[in-house]
C-alpha cells in the first residue's frame, strides 16, 4: 500500500469520525430538547444534562432506555377515558373533589359490598372464589405472578375457566413477572386465554419506556366485581402470614365503581397490545344504587396521566388534616414537597404516625429512607417499625374524612414513574375499617430511634438517594 492510499484511508476515517460526532451532537441536542420540555425535578434534569455532557456515549443510550417520564401520546388517548365532567366546579361539594376533577381522574361513584381482607388467607380465598364464580370474563393486571404454589394454582384455575368458555385476559408487567417462563403459561394459552406483557424486557428500547413499570394490581370478574390493593399473586402475598411473615392490604368491591377499574384495565391492555383505545361504557347509577352503596373513587396515576396525580392528591390530603395523619408504606422515599408537608403538619400540632417495616425486602430503600426519617422524627412525627415482619401495605388515613389504599408506595418511583392505582374512600365505615386495621398492626410495632449519623453513613444515604427513582 503506497502513501496515497494511506492518506485516503486516514481522510476517510477522519471524515467518518467527524460525521459521527456531528450526528451524535445532533442526537444529544434533540434528546436534551425533549428532556427539558418534560416536567421533571430540576435536580434530575441537571443530573441528566451533566451526565450527557461528561459521558455522552454512556448517557445517551441510557436516556434512550430509561429517560421518558410521561407518555404524551398515551395521555392524550387516556383523556377520552378520564376527562373532566361537563359540570361546573362549584357543583362538587369539597375542595378535594374539585382537585381530583381538574386532574381528570374518574368521578366518585357508589360501590357495594366493599370489604377489606382480614389477612392473606382471606384475600386468597376471596380471589379464588371470585375466579371460580366467573361466568363471562376475567381480566387480571398484576405486577408479579410467581411460578410458585400460589401462582401456578391461579394459572391452572384460569386455564380451567378459559376451557369452560370464560374470556380470560392476563396482563403481566415485563419486569415484575420476568422470571415467569413461557412454559408456565402454556396450558393457559392452549385453553384460549390472552396473555401479554406490559413493556417486555426484550423490546425495542429506543422509546424510553423501559423504566416505566405497571405496578397496578387488578382482578375484574364479569365486569361486576373488583379485587385489588397491594398484593401480587405469589406465595408471600397470599399464603398464611404466620408462615410467610408478610403483611399486606387488599380489598374487593362491586357496584357502579367497577366500570372505572374496567376502563383502566382496558386502557392498559390496549397500550400493551398496541391496539386502538375503545371508549368505555359508562355506568348508570340509579337512586337505589346510591342509597345502597358507599362513596368511593378510583385514583389512577402514572405516565399515562397528564399530571402527577398521586403526588398532588397526597399533598392536598396532608394539608387538609386537622387531627391525625396515619400512613403505612413499605418504602418511604418522598419528594421534597411531601416531606415538608408532613413535617409542617407535625409541627403545627397534627398527630402524624408512620408505620413501616423495620427491614423491607429492598435494602437500598431502607438506606435511602433514613435521612427522611431523621427529619420527620425531629419534626415530631411518630415513626413505628414492625420488627419481625415485612409490611407491604400502602394506605393513608386523614382524620375521619378520607382514606386511600391501593398499589402505590410512598416513594419516588410510585410518585413519578410507575403506573399505579389507588382507591379513595369517603364513607366513615370504610375509613374506620382502615384505621382499625392499621392501628392493630401498629400495636405490634416499635418506635423508631435514630442511630448516630456520620460521614460514611450520610454518604451512603446520599448514594442511595441518587438512584431513588430506580428503587
Amino acid at each position: 500500500m503506497d502513501v496515497s492510499d494511506s492518506w485516503n484511508d486516514l481522510l476517510r476515517w477522519l471524515l467518518a469520525e467527524h460525521l459521527a460526532l456531528i450526528i451524535g451532537a445532533l442526537i444529544m441536542l434533540l434528546l436534551l430538547s425533549g428532556m427539558l420540555r418534560q416536567r421533571r425535578n430540576p435536580a434530575a434534569s441537571a443530573a441528566w444534562l451533566l451526565f450527557m455532557l461528561l459521558l455522552p456515549y454512556i448517557a445517551v443510550p441510557l436516556y434512550l432506555f430509561f429517560g421518558t417520564r410521561k407518555l404524551t401520546d398515551l395521555t392524550r388517548r387516556k383523556q377520552r377515558l378520564f376527562s373532566r365532567r361537563a359540570q361546573h366546579d362549584q357543583e362538587l361539594p369539597t375542595q378535594f373533589q374539585r382537585l381530583l376533577h381538574t386532574l381528570e381522574v374518574p368521578p366518585s361513584r357508589y360501590a357495594a359490598d366493599i370489604r377489606f381482607h382480614t389477612d392473606a388467607e382471606d384475600a386468597y380465598r376471596t380471589l379464588t372464589g371470585m375466579l371460580e364464580a366467573a361466568r363471562d370474563s376475567i381480566d387480571i393486571s398484576i405486577f408479579i405472578l410467581a411460578a410458585d404454589k400460589v401462582g401456578t394454582g391461579i394459572l391452572d384455575l384460569l386455564a380451567r375457566k378459559a376451557e369452560a368458555g370464560v374470556r380470560v385476559r392476563l396482563l403481566l408487567d415485563g419486569v415484575g413477572s420476568f422470571p415467569l417462563k413461557r412454559r408456565s403459561l402454556k396450558a393457559l394459552l392452549g385453553a384460549g386465554a390472552e396473555v401479554t406483557k406490559f413493556v417486555p424486557v426484550l423490546h425495542v428500547p429506543l422509546r424510553g419506556r423501559t423504566n416505566l413499570r405497571n405496578h397496578r394490581k387488578l382482578v375484574i370478574v364479569d365486569q361486576e366485581r373488583v379485587w385489588t390493593g397491594g398484593r401480587n399473586i405469589a406465595a408471600e402475598y397470599l399464603l398464611p402470614e404466620t408462615s410467610t411473615g408478610w403483611i399486606d392490604l387488599s380489598f374487593d368491591l362491586s357496584g357502579s365503581a367497577v366500570a372505572d377499574y374496567a376502563a383502566l384495565f382496558n386502557a392498559d391492555w390496549a397500550f400493551a397490545c398496541q391496539q386502538p383505545l375503545r371508549p368505555p361504557v359508562r355506568p348508570r347509577e340509579s337512586l337505589e344504587q346510591a342509597d345502597a352503596g358507599r362513596l368511593t373513587q378510583l385514583v389512577p396515576s402514572g405516565p399515562d396521566m397528564a399530571e402527577d396525580v398521586l403526588r398532588d392528591t397526597l399533598a392536598l390530603m396532608i394539608t387538609q388534616a386537622e387531627n391525625r395523619i396515619l400512613l403505612v408504606t413499605p418504602y418511604l422515599v418522598p419528594d421534597e414537597v411531601l416531606q415538608t408537608l408532613l413535617c409542617v403538619a407535625a409541627r403545627s400540632g397534627t398527630s402524624v404516625d408512620i408505620l413501616l417495616p423495620k427491614r423491607s425486602n429492598h435494602r437500598i430503600a431502607d438506606i435511602a429512607r433514613t435521612r427522611f426519617l431523621r427529619q420527620l422524627n425531629e419534626a415530631g412525627v411518630r415513626i413505628w417499625c414492625l420488627p419481625d415482619e415485612m409490611l407491604h401495605a400502602k394506605a393513608l388515613v386523614i382524620d375521619q374524612c378520607y382514606a386511600l389504599a391501593g398499589s402505590a408506595n410512598f416513594d419516588l418511583r410510585s410518585l413519578y414513574l410507575n403506573f399505579e392505582q389507588m382507591s379513595l374512600f369517603y364513607d366513615p365505615q370504610d375509613i374506620l375499617a382502615l384505621t382499625v386495621w392499621i392501628d392493630t398492626i401498629r400495636q405490634r410495632a416499635q418506635r423508631w430511634q435514630p442511630a448516630g449519623s456520620g460521614v460514611m453513613r450520610e454518604t451512603l444515604e446520599g448514594l442511595a438517594l441518587v438512584v431513588a427513582f430506580q428503587l
